[in-house]
């Protein structure tokens, strides 16, 4: 029999957070709807503006979805079937999910168990002549150990993108992630069961 006494006490509680600036996303929602331009717009090029100063880039671009961003950054960097990405498997499924949708080809390569993030150690190892790029994936606002797998990635010409869904703001070695890849991906999706933003 199910206990009735259990508490279930939320990670994080996106109610909350919402009544401290309520007036403020309100006003922001009307003007979007006032203007009668949802897609594009000057609200959504502020808003890539802004987001691209915080991170110390020149350029941001805003997609539908941290998915949608990951294709789009491989698709800009020309990765397609018959390719192979580095990738860590302690991930969302997205990561690997965008990569298959290229007709590219995911390969996992372990992680480092203090951080779970990808091991630099393990990716030189899985490098073939297919190999087109790694994708370290920066966990729970943590960055991957960027420099050597910037050395491994310069070394074998290969491209470098940032999963950075889950990590918006994190630093390494001074510098926000977004900084050592050819492209950075973030991502604001809610999670409601559990709280988290990515």
């Amino acid at each position: 029999m199910a206990d009735t006494n259990q508490m279930n006490v939320p990670l994080c509680d996106l109610q909350a957070q919402y009544m401290t600036i309520k007036p403020e996303l309100e006003a922001a929602a009307l003007r979007v709807l006032a203007s009668g331009q949802a897609i594009l717009g000057p609200e959504v090029t502020k808003f890539e503006e802004s987001v691209a100063k915080f991170c110390g880039s020149n350029y941001g671009v805003s997609c539908n979805s941290g998915s949608d961003a990951l294709l789009l950054a491989l698709c800009a960097a020309d990765i397609g079937p018959g390719d192979e990405v580095i990738i860590p498997p302690f991930t969302f499924f997205a990561t690997a999910g965008a990569i298959c949708r290229t007709g590219a080809k995911p390969v996992f390569t372990d992680i480092d168990y203090a951080t779970f993030n990808i091991d630099p150690m393990q990716i030189e190892n899985k490098i073939t002549p297919r190999t087109k790029a790694i994708m370290p994936v920066h966990l729970f606002g943590q960055c991957a150990d960027m420099e050597p797998i910037w050395r491994i990635a310069e070394r074998h010409n290969l491209l470098v993108i940032e999963d950075s869904a889950q990590s918006l703001g994190a630093e390494y070695q001074g510098k926000k992630n977004w900084k050592f890849g050819c492209f950075g991906v973030h991502e604001f999706l809610s999670d409601k069961k559990s709280g988290r933003f990515w």
